[in-house]
């Protein structure tokens, strides 16, 4: 028994001391290594946080922006330049305070009670809230302010579109906005110089073969201007077209009593696009008319004018494509 035990004493010795890891190792290793990165990671953070409730117990200076705008305008006048945004604040003070503030910076409303406003005064009793914190600097410290008599006006909205459809389709009729105007309000100056409201953002729709409804964003670039709306709809019918064609007489207009005009041909092709829907009405009708005007006659030298093409079925959607013959001779005959 004591040669068994010995045996397994020294074969655990030599695999000791054997090139190479121990079966098993590799997991405990990695173990290890997790252990300890998630003790310095910790250790990490807690001396960043003791570091931080040492040192933000102090006095600190710091320059912060905080956002301002425009308070009780009277009824009846309008700014003619907007206020600025934001006025860069020096404050002292407790290092907790003065963090909470960085962060989340109030609004201060400013009281436009003349031309001259005093934000140092208007930005100190805003922040009077804060116990320890004390305003050092403002910039700028005088703000200067034009108002004029506050008058509206409504203006057309105008819509800029590039639209593209796909292969035989296309739009029925005009585009509707809703609403297809609004107010404006603002100084007088500023509303003078306004006669249609424009749309910023181009509405740009590619193989369109549906109906178009799209509501935009009516943005004022401008903050002293106030607007009615603040979106618009735009709207607009799409068909599919289709083919149809026509034949009708070339006849005259503004013959004087006594004269007549025989073409050659005397009659004219027609090709144009209707959407489908209206292709059965409209076969029942001449939705073109062609003539030549005789003053062209008189000034005429070759022999041959072209007609002129009129649509007269305005209750259709028609496109005029082509018509054949392009020119026709003609002779006149005398009564």
């Amino acid at each position: 028994m004591a040669d068994i035990s010995e045996n397994k004493f020294i074969d655990r010795l030599k695999n000791l001391f054997k090139p190479g890891t121990k079966p098993g190792a590799e997991e405990e290793i990695s173990l290890i290594g997790r252990e300890k990165l998630i003790v310095f990671i910790g250790a990490y953070i807690t001396a960043i946080a003791l570091w931080f409730i040492v040192n933000l117990s102090g006095s600190f200076s710091i320059d912060i922006e905080i956002p301002v705008e425009p308070g009780n305008v009277p009824d009846d006048m309008a700014l003619t330049e907007e206020l600025p945004e934001h006025v860069q604040v020096g404050v002292s003070g407790d290092g907790w305070q003065l963090l909470s503030l960085y962060n989340d910076p109030p609004t201060v409303v400013i009281n436009i009670e003349g031309r001259e406003i005093n934000l140092f005064d208007q930005v100190r009793q805003r922040l009077n809230y804060l116990q320890g914190v004390d305003i050092t600097k403002v910039q700028p410290l005088l703000l200067l302010v034009d108002m004029e008599p506050k008058v509206s006006k409504k203006v057309p909205v105008k819509i800029n579109t590039q639209l593209s459809f796909q292969n035989r389709y296309g739009m029925i009729g005009q585009p509707v906005y809703s609403p297809d105007s609004i107010t404006v309000t603002g100084a007088q100056s500023k509303i003078a110089e306004i006669n249609e409201w424009e749309v910023q953002d181009t509405l740009r729709l590619n193989d369109v073969r549906d109906d178009i409804s799209r509501t935009l964003p009516l943005s004022n670039a401008d903050g002293v201007i106030e607007l009615s709306e603040n979106e618009v709809n735009f709207s607009a019918d799409v068909s599919e077209f289709t083919e149809g064609e026509t034949t009708v007489y070339i006849e005259t207009r503004g013959l004087p009593r006594g004269q007549n005009v025989n073409y050659n041909p005397s009659f004219i092709t027609i090709k144009f696009d209707v959407p489908i829907d209206q292709y059965a009405d409209v076969e029942d009708e001449k939705p073109y008319e062609a003539f030549v005007l005789y003053s062209e006659i008189l000034e005429d030298s070759t022999g041959f004018v072209t007609p002129d093409i009129e649509l007269t079925a305005d209750q259709f959607e028609l496109r005029l494509r082509s018509f054949q013959p392009k020119a026709v001779a003609y002779f006149t005959v005398l009564d």
